[in-house]
């Protein structure tokens, strides 16, 4: 097995931009995406709480990831050893561990990273002698309860509304009594401390103007899922509201950089790298993007988009992209039905569907890839037989641009996530799943490039998404991530199909997003109604509908 240190200073010594300080009296924190570092390097919110921590003189602040073992490999009772990338330390040494939870699947290799440094899994069994563990990230935000018997705490919300107050935290108490450091942890708004239940829910916090912070990636490298490519938040949020959507119910409301401000940090980072990678839940519903992607071009950028909106397609914003090399154009229509797509609240007509394949198929971009969903509840197979129907004509569009564009579907099997209006539905058996997938193969045309996530894979994510305490102890004993280890691990503990808790109070509820549960349930009864919520309004305008302003 290489050596975990020499893989570091290899890595490290193909980053520009990274932050490197000495020890001495200083706290050190580690940041660690619990995946691989290709994957983990194109995580902008690790990138922008490292910045974060090492604005503080007297922080020093360095990475680590998890890379998953190879297939086959059995590592539940000895993982590799972690170190950092900037110092080659390993895990122990630090005072705080920071997880960055960004997907579910990857509490696993949360655990197998604790087991690694030789600390205790369970955060009751943690003393003085050990590092305070803690976790953020989308998966915290949505649901900390599976895996809250692990950590000291977790944070509920922005990095840059949270981290100053963990600083003054951890300035005041790291090297104190335990008990008393998790006491003041406790007492900060959006920070849950699973051994000091709350009185009440934890509230999410978030950056109300996010002009006023920074959200760009300052470290480069060639070896990463996005290439030595610049990473630009222009919005945060999203107010569209897709019914099995967090990133339109939990990170509310819409927030859009300033034009001017993206602009310049634009011509700021050509100063190291002529890629520039826009990205936000919602980058497409910026009311400036247009100018912002031309803009962009106009000063030397190569720009990627991380997904648009196929109602929203500009001509000029695809000549910008396809002219600085980007190959595909991602959008997410995510129902193949007119029916099923207002009931899912995403209000795309299949005309402007069409008509999007024919703008990109005209711009020569290499790919158009779709994501979309089956599962959704009340689908029937007259649905799915409509999306084939319509992959076929999106084929025939892009085919009569003469221009070679090949299309891609990616089709899901809808999980069902906590706040979102399907939070309490039960997922669609593995077998249903199997039958429409079959569908879709039998009625696509030839050079559909079909897609499909793994309906057992689908189960296993919703188990992870909406368990409670007991899915601890369940990775606690899990000897790998492989499908049948899961399958079984799942039985044995009770979690088999994931409970809907509709009548109880979830274990979620441990956080309060904002979003009341009144509007979540009216969702519901809206999908089942067949009818459309109109998307945020304006932050001037003062909705008060679903509780988060």
């Amino acid at each position: 097995m290489p050596d975990p240190r020499v893989i570091a200073r290899q890595r490290l010594s193909r980053e520009r931009g990274y932050v490197q300080k000495d020890w001495g009296g200083r706290i050190p924190v580690v940041l660690v995406y619990p995946n691989s570092y290709y994957i983990g390097m194109s995580n902008l919110g690790l990138q922008t709480v490292y910045s974060l921590f090492n604005a503080y003189p007297d922080f020093v602040c360095e990475r680590a990831f998890v890379d998953p073992p190879e297939r086959g490999t059995r590592n539940g009772d000895r993982p590799p050893h972690i170190v950092s990338l900037e110092s080659q330390r390993p895990l122990e040494d630090f005072a705080v561990i920071a997880f960055t939870l960004s997907y579910e699947y990857d509490y696993f290799h949360m655990a197998q990273a604790l087991k690694s440094a030789r600390i205790p899994l369970w955060a009751a069994q943690r003393d003085e002698r050990h590092p305070l563990v803690i976790a953020g990230g989308a998966c915290m935000l949505t649901n900390p309860a599976g895996v809250a018997p692990f950590l000291d705490a977790a944070v509920i919300g922005e990095g840059e509304e949270i981290v100053p107050s963990l600083v003054g935290a951890f300035e005041d108490g790291l090297y104190g009594g335990r008990d008393d450091l998790l006491d003041e942890l406790s007492a900060i708004p959006g920070v849950y401390v699973p051994e000091r239940p709350p009185y009440g829910p934890v509230e999410r916090q978030w950056v109300e103007d996010i002009g006023s912070t920074e959200a760009y990636s300052t470290i480069l490298t060639d070896d990463t899922e996005l290439s030595d490519m610049t990473l630009i938040e222009c919005a945060r949020g999203c107010g569209r509201g897709c019914r099995f959507c967090i990133a339109g119910y939990v990170f509310r409301p819409p927030r859009y950089r300033p034009l001017k401000d993206l602009l310049g940090v634009v011509e700021h980072s050509l100063e190291h790298s002529e890629r520039v990678g826009l990205l936000g839940a919602a980058v497409a519903d910026h009311p400036e993007l247009p100018e912002l992607v031309v803009g962009a071009g106009e000063l030397g950028a190569r720009v990627s988009i991380s997904s648009l909106r196929v109602d929203n397609l500009r001509p000029e914003v695809l000549r910008v992209l396809a002219a600085g090399g980007t190959k595909t154009v991602t959008v997410a229509p995510e129902a193949g039905s007119e029916r099923m797509r207002e009931a899912i609240n995403k209000g795309v007509s299949e005309e402007q569907i069409l008509r999007g394949a024919a703008l990109v198929g005209e711009a020569g971009l290499t790919r158009f890839k779709l994501y979309f969903m089956i599962g959704l509840p009340g689908e029937e197979d007259d649905d799915v037989h409509a999306l084939a129907q319509l992959g076929n004509r999106i084929k025939e569009r892009l085919d009569a641009a003469g221009n070679g564009t090949r299309l891609v579907l990616s089709v899901s099997p809808l999980v069902p996530k906590p706040w979102t209006a399907y939070q309490y539905e039960t997922q669609q058996p593995p077998e249903v799943i199997k039958a429409r997938q079959g569908i879709l193969k039998q009625h696509l045309a030839p050079g559909i490039e079909l897609r499909s996530d793994s309906p057992q894979t689908a189960r296993i994510d919703d188990v992870l998404s909406r368990a409670d305490g007991r899915l601890a102890a369940m990775l606690a004993e899990l000897p790998d991530a492989s499908l049948g280890s899961y399958k079984r691990a799942i039985r044995e503990h009770g979690l088999d199909g994931a409970r809907p808790w509709a009548g109880e109070t979830p274990p979620w509820h441990v956080v309060d997003v904002g979003m009341t549960e009144r509007f979540l349930l009216r969702e519901m009864d809206k999908h089942e109604r067949v009818r459309r919520t109109i998307p945020c309004p304006p932050p001037e305008v003062g909705c008060k509908l679903c509780g988060v302003c």
